[in-house]
């Protein structure tokens, strides 16, 4: 399953990739991850690895494979909850006025057969995408106020209020 978001974040490019190149740090704006404990001993570049705790009590492991410094971070997704069987994702940067476009890639592989194939389009696409555009909503949020905007897309002054806790 293929899906791509694009959002405008009024911060500029270098605030938002500080955001996301600080691999331990998600839990910080992305509304549904609580802990983002670091599974490598870098923070930062290729093969840095994280475990994104969710909500929902699942997880997954992300890990950088290709950095474009300032403009794309590449990554794999694995032990992701089912019918999740893994995949790839990129957060391209592309700075535009006065803010910055956001385009977030993923390429995920489905179980279950031909039913996967077609959850994952009428179900997943759709949530993901939403999901994904209140993640970059609330990293706005975060840059402009330090805050975190939850799962319920209440914003809260802080990630700890949002129920987020450090690695």
């Amino acid at each position: 399953m293929h899906a791509e978001m694009t959002k405008r974040v009024n911060a500029s490019a270098e605030d938002i990739w500080a955001a996301f190149n600080d691999w331990g740090g998600i839990w910080r704006f992305q509304p549904w991850v609580v802990r983002s404990p670091l599974l490598s001993q870098n923070n930062e570049g290729v093969g840095a690895k994280r475990r994104c705790e969710f909500v929902d009590k699942t997880s997954i492991v992300e890990t950088i494979t290709k950095i474009e410094d300032g403009r794309a971070i590449h990554m794999t997704l694995s032990e992701t909850p089912k019918p999740m069987k893994g995949g790839k994702s990129v957060i391209r940067l592309s700075p535009s006025g006065n803010g910055t476009d956001v385009i977030v890639e993923m390429d995920i592989e489905i179980g279950m057969g031909p039913l996967g194939a077609i959850m994952g389009n009428l179900m997943m696409k759709p949530m993901m995408k939403k999901r994904v555009s209140l993640m970059l909503e609330s990293l706005e949020h975060h840059l402009k106020t330090g805050g975190k905007i939850d799962s319920k897309g209440i914003k809260h002054s802080s990630p700890s209020a949002a129920g987020a806790v450090p690695a």
